[in-house]
């Protein structure tokens, strides 16, 4: 089996136990997330089978949509409810709605950003947070962020709920923790949901027990092909050039002109042999293999 599932992640389980139940599901050893969502988050989770995996790295490199919920006034060693209180504001009153869509509408376009303490971004050789749970502070260098959308959904003090477009890196947890600074008070994230990730939204994935009990009814519609997902350009070879391109030769076409870096390779029966990539005077490569 090879392709992409758009799995709906439950709170509770972490990014690999997700990828553990869908190999145990399908009975394939190759299975792979294409971007992790922290345990106690949920959304859409994108999973990579087969040759599938070979595309991870392409599709975490998409913006993403999340919708969450800031409580204001209250801040923990994780950013996030889960974590330990190391502050409450007490003086917290009231904060106008217009106010804090003022403050969202300033979080628009790039900036940068500092990871948190807990993550799983590593630091010679070590997890963030494994540094974190033996009290040691590390100095992260800042990250360059764009967020492409932010919006207010709702406001019920203290908690105000937001939706955004995120680039890939982005740290939801710190944006409330900025969020929360912004407004002159301190933030937390609540929970998150991820909506979207790269073409896929939350209303066209499925559960893992939707999965399962459509494998064991020999149902594999939930397995997307590659360009149901990852939507790019093709390129059409006859038999000869694609025996060429097999091989490691590179092959010229005209069809190249106007093309962006990536796109499809294609044989006659329009089956994707793999991503392509161009150099000069129109010649083509195979840079992932994916038959």
């Amino acid at each position: 089996m090879n392709g992409i599932i758009n799995v709906l992640k439950p709170t509770g389980m972490t990014s690999h136990d997700v990828v553990s139940r869908i190999r145990r599901i399908i009975s394939q050893k190759k299975v792979g997330h294409a971007g992790t969502l922290d345990p106690n988050a949920a959304g859409v989770l994108l999973i990579c089978a087969g040759k599938g995996t070979k595309l991870s790295d392409y599709l975490m490199a998409f913006d993403k949509e999340y919708v969450f919920h800031v409580k204001l006034g209250l801040l923990t060693d994780t950013f996030d409810i889960y974590g330990k209180t190391i502050h409450v504001d007490d003086n917290l009153k009231e904060i106008p709605v217009e106010e804090i869509r003022s403050v969202l509408d300033g979080f628009r376009g790039e900036s940068y950003q500092t990871p948190p303490m807990y993550s799983a971004l590593k630091v010679n050789g070590k997890k963030l947070y494994e540094y974190a749970r033996s009290d040691i502070e590390i100095e992260r260098k800042k990250r360059r962020i764009y967020i492409d959308r932010i919006e207010l959904l709702d406001y019920s003090f203290p908690y105000i709920k937001v939706k955004a477009k995120v680039s890939k890196g982005t740290y939801i947890r710190t944006l409330c923790y900025d969020i929360g600074e912004r407004l002159g008070t301190c933030g937390t994230m609540e929970n998150l949901v991820r909506t979207f990730a790269k073409t896929q939204a939350i209303e066209d994935s499925y559960t893992l027990e939707e999965i399962e009990n459509m494998y064991k009814l020999g149902n594999t519609s939930f397995l997307k092909k590659y360009d149901e997902v990852l939507k790019l350009d093709s390129i059409m070879f006859d038999d000869n050039d694609i025996d060429k391109l097999k091989n490691g030769i590179k092959v010229k076409s005209n069809e190249a002109d106007g093309l962006k870096d990536m796109f499809y390779i294609r044989d006659v029966h329009g089956d994707i042999l793999g991503i392509g990539e161009k150099s000069e005077k129109n010649l083509i490569k195979i840079k992932k293999r994916l038959i």
